[in-house]
């Protein structure tokens, strides 16, 4: 449980904290990566508003708080889950606040290949990969 409240907390800082970062230091502008692609501050819908256009910030909120519980249940009952649960609450936690208080999310590592991220979509992604990794190791 430890491992889940730890992610869940240091993956919202740590997104937020590169995110004023790149808003300060890049502003408009973009910094190159070479062949990589560049970092640039790229605004954007959260997808589970595109996807619902009618959600309200309560019912975002409730979504997070549903999956936070669910992860904390998962976690009581195979404690190897609290990093990638963590990973993805945290994220998930992440773009929830910022969605709160700018309607968008900020991405800004732009790949030439991939769409724009943040380092919450990256504990989304390294989270939601963990989950089943995790199940297999518990079980073998």
């Amino acid at each position: 449980m430890t491992a889940l409240v730890v992610s869940m907390l240091l993956v919202p800082v740590a997104d937020q904290t590169l995110k004023w970062l790149v808003r300060t230091c890049v502003a408009g502008r973009s910094l190159s990566l070479g062949v990589l692609g560049h970092v640039r501050v790229v605004e954007s819908e959260i997808w589970t508003l595109r996807l619902v256009r009618g959600m309200s910030r309560r019912g975002m909120w409730a979504t997070w708080a549903a999956a936070a519980a669910t992860a904390a249940l998962a976690c009581a009952i195979v404690p190897a889950l609290g990093w990638p649960f963590g990973l993805l609450v945290g994220g998930a936690l992440s773009h929830a606040v910022e969605t709160s208080m700018r309607r968008s999310i900020c991405d800004f590592v732009c790949l030439p290949f991939w769409p724009a991220f943040n380092l919450a979509d990256v504990a989304l992604t390294v989270g939601a990969l963990g989950v089943p990794v995790t199940l297999v190791a518990a079980v073998a």
